[in-house]
């Protein structure tokens, strides 16, 4: 499915990623590879900046605790009400896990961590949310919904895109100031504080979206699922800077 299947939020995705569109509002993506840290993004933009934020898919299970922890844009919101805010905020971003296909001029943030301990997130959460069990072989190859992790990679990465800002899920642990002050002065927002809720506050009212905040080891995984994942996804891992030993 496209991006601009799923969505039901006030200004239609097509509308402003579709070919050839006019870009007029400071809109832009959350683009990540499910359990890559998009949460804790958001999050960071609701608490420091006072930035609402939307999604391109339904979260109505999450509960009302999720949606106010992340300051979350009401799907309801007309496009008026999309636009107002977007113009107000100075940045507005909605999350999407989809590729980057045909959205080049988009502006985006893209949010990314090691594979490893992101896969490992990922299939618990297909097992908790989803009642799904993949195996980590599964989850490496891609035969799953999301497909491969190094093909989803490489389309945000190419092409010519206008703005882009890459932020790292255990550079933004180590250092939630850093990265306050990374995406005021990229986007040229204003900060309105530089902490956000305790891990441990976040993980109590939605446990699996926010799990463990792992920032080290392999994800739990084998000796051959890892030497699987260093042979097809190594050059990924590089290329986001990433080490065997993880950052």
């Amino acid at each position: 499915m496209t991006s601009a299947e799923h969505s039901e939020i006030g200004v239609s995705v097509a509308e402003w990623v579709g070919a050839g569109a006019t870009y007029e509002l400071p809109l832009a993506w959350l683009a990540g590879y499910p359990r890559s840290g998009a949460a804790l993004v958001r999050t960071i933009l609701a608490h420091c900046f006072g930035h609402r934020t939307g999604t391109i898919y339904s979260e109505a299970d999450l509960g009302e605790e999720y949606n106010r922890t992340l300051h979350a844009l009401p799907r309801s919101a007309s496009n008026s009400e999309v636009a107002a805010l977007a113009q107000r905020q100075g940045l507005l971003t909605f999350k999407t896990h989809e590729r980057a296909e045909g959205i080049w001029h988009v502006p985006t943030i893209i949010i990314v961590r090691d594979g490893r301990r992101m896969f490992e997130s990922l299939r618990a959460f297909y097992r908790e949310r989803n009642a799904v069990e993949y195996t980590m072989t599964e989850l490496i190859e891609g035969t799953h919904h999301w497909g491969d992790w190094t093909d989803w990679i490489r389309s945000w990465a190419g092409g010519s895109r206008r703005d882009t800002q890459w932020l790292r899920y255990e550079d933004i642990m180590a250092d939630v100031p850093g990265t306050v002050a990374r995406l005021a002065a990229r986007w040229g927002i204003e900060p309105i504080g530089h902490e956000i809720p305790a891990f441990e506050t976040m993980q109590a009212t939605t446990p699996t979206i926010f799990r463990k905040a792992e920032v080290s080891g392999n994800g739990g995984m084998t000796d051959e699922e890892e030497a699987a994942f260093w042979a097809r996804h190594g050059g990924t891992m590089t290329m986001l800077g990433y080490g065997r030993e993880g950052q």
